[in-house]
């Protein structure tokens, strides 16, 4: 059984979630394993692995690699910034602004919807942002974006009390 990994100079033992899983069963070669390590070894240091952080990043929409993640740093006031450097920001604010402070939206969707709508508004605000100064694009409708952000938290408060209830049963 591998899912572990054993340093005697640091007396510690990394194990992942599968092999704690097997572990925690109370019976099996993994269980044999880990009793055996903690009884042979004294003072044995037990760390769980967390998961590995992906070298390359895949947009879902388009298929493309990336090296970092490309919503990193991607937050309200860098979108305000690149909307304000550009020569018709005010049409862009009207929409941006709708899905920023909508009321009826809980705060977690919010970001979520504005999000979607800059990139979908911008798509090629990484690769090429001085496109957007010299080129007039029209102004995405931020409806939809509201639509779907509304529609998914509508979801998730169903998918809670259908989780709360089978708990309760």
């Amino acid at each position: 059984m591998k899912g572990y990994t054993l340093n005697l100079t640091a007396k510690t033992l990394t194990i992942t979630k599968a092999f704690n899983d097997a572990v925690s069963k109370g019976e099996g070669e993994a269980y044999e394993l880990y009793t055996k390590f903690m009884r042979d070894i004294p003072g044995l240091t037990v760390i769980s692995k967390t998961h590995k952080t992906p070298t390359k990043y895949v947009s879902k929409s388009t298929g493309e690699k990336f090296n970092c993640n490309q919503f990193k740093n991607l937050k309200y006031e860098n979108m305000e910034g690149f909307i304000n450097g550009l020569s018709n920001s005010e049409d862009y604010m009207k929409s941006y602004l709708f899905l920023k402070n909508c009321g009826s939206l809980p705060l977690t969707s919010r970001y979520t919807a504005v999000r979607r709508w800059f990139v979908a508004q911008f798509p090629n605000f990484r690769k090429d942002p001085l496109f957007y100064l010299y080129n007039k694009v029209d102004v995405i409708e931020a409806t939809p974006f509201f639509q779907q952000a509304k529609e998914e938290a509508a979801e998730k408060v169903a998918k809670k009390a259908m989780e709360n209830a089978e708990e309760v049963a």
